[in-house]
């Protein structure tokens, strides 16, 4: 396998209404429209050094606070839905977005971890790609193709990439 690079930027809401609680999962309803943005976080995926036993995400800088990666997440999620096989990988992050800020670098992360799995893979439609983001998180799907997107529901129905 080569080495694969993909940016994940970050991304701004132009407008945020929230709505009620799903009783099915949970989430909130919400319409917003996302915008993406210059400021990337940059991430490289290569094959994991000899002897290692699994996927590793490195992120310097960044604890995970009790919780995993959401790229992490994103490649155990494509390896898991497409049976991709191949030997363990290496997906490095170097952390543009600053973390908490509300522009959704976990999010966009994860979602350029998907394009990269794919592209690497030869496997998974556009699809798939955004089933797996809308089970990550509500900012996770707009993240497959960054642009402009006016999202519903969870943030998971996309409509109108170019306002």
């Amino acid at each position: 396998m080569s080495v694969h690079h993909a940016l994940a930027p970050a991304k701004v809401n132009l407008g945020l209404f929230l709505g009620p609680r799903r009783a099915a999962d949970g989430r909130h309803e919400l319409v917003t429209v996302m915008q993406s943005i210059s400021l990337a976080d940059e991430l490289t995926l290569e094959p994991a050094p000899p002897g290692a036993t699994g996927d590793e995400v490195i992120c310097p800088g960044v604890e995970e606070a009790g919780g995993e990666n959401l790229a992490a997440a994103a490649l155990r999620a494509f390896r898991q839905r497409t049976g991709w096989r191949s030997p363990p990988l290496r997906l490095s992050i170097r952390k543009r977005i600053p973390v908490a800020a509300g522009l959704g670098g976990g999010s966009a992360d994860a979602a350029a971890t998907l394009r990269l799995a794919h592209q690497a893979s030869g496997l998974g439609e556009e699809a798939l790609l955004l089933a797996l983001a809308a089970e990550l998180g509500a900012d996770v799907p707009a993240q497959i193709s960054p642009g402009r997107w006016l999202a519903t529901g969870a943030g998971e129905r996309l409509h109108l990439r170019h306002l």
